[in-house]
């Protein structure tokens, strides 16, 4: 098969490995730092104690005729806010004229964006819950933990898509419902992230903080009673049980709740900043707040549904990266982040 990856950050050079160590042609469209680096020293994939350096071929340009053979797959591996240049750059591709759209993205409305683009018969949804992080330029460290869960956004099946993967040794799984799997795996996005981003706290210390649990519990809430009002059912993706997540946030109490998710996200990631606080502290802009609890609260605003925790998180955060909101007010100041959720009316 012969695949293009947009996107080679973390996820993008992972999938890039796997996919060539199962014998596909792999091709990346990445910005320029980005095509230098993998030219001279290709991705080196570490899970474990086992390192597979892997050669590939990148370019930055949409043009360059090493892109004009067709290709069966497009995977667009960029953040949220950048789908729509995304889109762009695969519509550019003499050799994406047909090719399937593969989205593992984070977050909410990126399959409606593609489907504008190309068509929903041509986009699969995926849910991608492998942890991946770069230790280098194209370096890649990921666990063996997770995978890749598909669903076609069209009545086109895209069965031949497992077929295909299989031998690049990830874990896979089929769904028929392409929204559960994203909402499903927006909760995973959502736990020890945004709020720990906002008061500048790791997972671990945000869940020893009452007040700080509370808000992880309150934007949880919300985005269950979403998804109920939109008729749309948790699923179980790879080695992340989201029906019992949600079960568990719908019905035990906070004094039982907070030790089993301290357990789950602190216990994973101990005290390791999260991606949108590694995001703002080193001066981003743009975020993908907007992408998960900001998307909840819009979701469920059309829907009639409060979601006061979600909205007032993604707004603040995305204040804070534009420097419209100083960090200070909230740094290590749950109290403070309440009582802004408390004040939001939506």
């Amino acid at each position: 098969m012969r695949v293009l990856i947009v996107g080679a950050g973390a996820v993008g050079q992972y999938l890039a490995a796997r996919l060539r160590m199962g014998g596909h042609d792999v091709i990346l469209l990445a910005r320029s730092y980005n095509v230098r680096v993998l030219a001279d020293q290709g991705i080196t994939l570490t899970i474990g104690e086992q390192h597979w350096p892997v050669s590939v071929r990148a370019t930055a340009d949409p043009s360059d005729p090493l892109l004009n053979e067709p290709f069966e797959l497009a995977i667009v591996a960029v953040k949220t806010y950048d789908t729509v240049d995304a889109a762009g750059s695969i519509r550019a591709v003499r050799g994406c004229a047909d090719a399937s759209v593969l989205t593992i993205q984070n977050g909410l409305g990126n399959e409606e964006i593609l489907s504008d683009a190309f068509g929903e018969r041509r986009i699969v949804a995926g849910a991608f819950t492998t942890a991946a992080k770069l230790a280098g330029p194209s370096n890649v460290e990921a666990n063996d933990k997770g995978g890749l869960t598909v669903a076609p956004v069209g009545s086109q099946p895209h069965n031949w898509l497992l077929a295909a993967l299989e031998p690049t040794g990830m874990k896979l799984r089929a769904a028929s419902d392409w929204r559960a799997i994203k909402w499903s795996k927006l909760a995973l996005n959502l736990l020890g992230n945004a709020v720990c981003a906002i008061l500048d706290w790791g997972p671990l210390q945000t869940y020893q903080n009452a007040t700080a649990f509370a808000i992880e519990r309150r934007c949880l809430l919300e985005t269950a009673n979403a998804m109920n009002r939109l008729g749309i059912a948790p699923v179980n993706l790879i080695d992340f049980p989201s029906k019992l997540l949600f079960g568990m946030v719908r019905t035990l109490p906070p004094a039982l709740l907070r030790p089993l998710l301290t357990k789950r996200v602190a216990g994973a990631r101990g005290n390791k900043p999260p991606s949108l606080l590694r995001d703002v502290r080193a001066g981003k802009r743009q975020l993908e707040v907007g992408a998960l609890n900001g998307t909840v609260a819009e979701r469920a605003r059309a829907a009639g549904v409060s979601a006061p925790a979600n909205a007032a998180v993604a707004r603040i955060l995305t204040g804070i990266a534009r420097g419209e909101i100083d960090w200070n007010l909230y740094r290590a100041a749950p109290q403070a982040l309440m009582d802004a959720i408390d004040k939001t009316t939506v």
